[in-house]
């Protein structure tokens, strides 16, 4: 059988390690209560030894993992600004905000105008696309106008040698200096699209 005290005020039967405990919670307010504890708290054995924070083991692959985490990041952070915008980015309020439609056909197939043309990571050009619907968001904080030939550079695409260009369905002489304007439909043919 395990080795109990008496509580000097009471009579119970305690464990060693917790009349001190006792004391302090059945026993507040008796006159002998704060003696008995500094008597009690002195003896060796009497108060349960205070644990502190359990020590953090840091293992060798969490080490692995945030460094792999950082990399990560600082590859991507270089992807996004290693390339230099083509046009200051757009950052105050806007001028106008138009929409255009570009279509390409290449050799009678339709090419895809990639979606997030002109958005960076911490950059939207005044001429992007936010899908492939081949809709042109031409959003400006400058009073300025926009071509197809700029649309061209901020895609990285060369604009070339089209075989036909229409706008709003009237066939024009290729040129990359036509304008974009808000609701206008731009398409162009290629023998060869690259």
């Amino acid at each position: 059988m395990a080795k109990t005290d008496r509580c000097p005020i009471c009579g119970v039967a305690v464990k060693p390690e917790n009349l001190v405990r006792h004391l302090n919670d059945i026993h507040p307010r008796h006159p002998d209560t704060p003696r008995l504890k500094e008597q009690l708290k002195s003896e060796p054995g009497r108060t349960t030894p205070k644990l502190g924070p359990r020590p953090i083991h840091i293992r060798r692959w969490h080490v692995l993992v945030v460094v792999v985490i950082v990399l990560v990041g600082v590859g991507v952070s270089a992807l996004v600004s290693s390339r230099p915008s083509t046009f200051p980015c757009v950052t105050g309020p806007l001028v106008y905000h138009w929409h255009a439609r570009l279509s390409i056909v290449s050799a009678s197939t339709p090419v895809t105008i990639p979606g997030n043309v002109g958005l960076g990571f911490n950059c939207a050009e005044p001429l992007h696309t936010h899908d492939e619907s081949g809709q042109i968001h031409v959003e400006t904080d400058v009073n300025r106008l926009y071509s197809i030939g700029d649309f061209f550079s901020i895609w990285g695409k060369s604009f070339g040698s089209p075989t036909q260009m229409q706008v709003n369905g009237t066939t024009v002489s290729p040129n990359p200096g036509v304008i974009f304007y808000d609701q206008e439909t731009i398409a162009l043919t290629y023998a060869s699209f690259g």
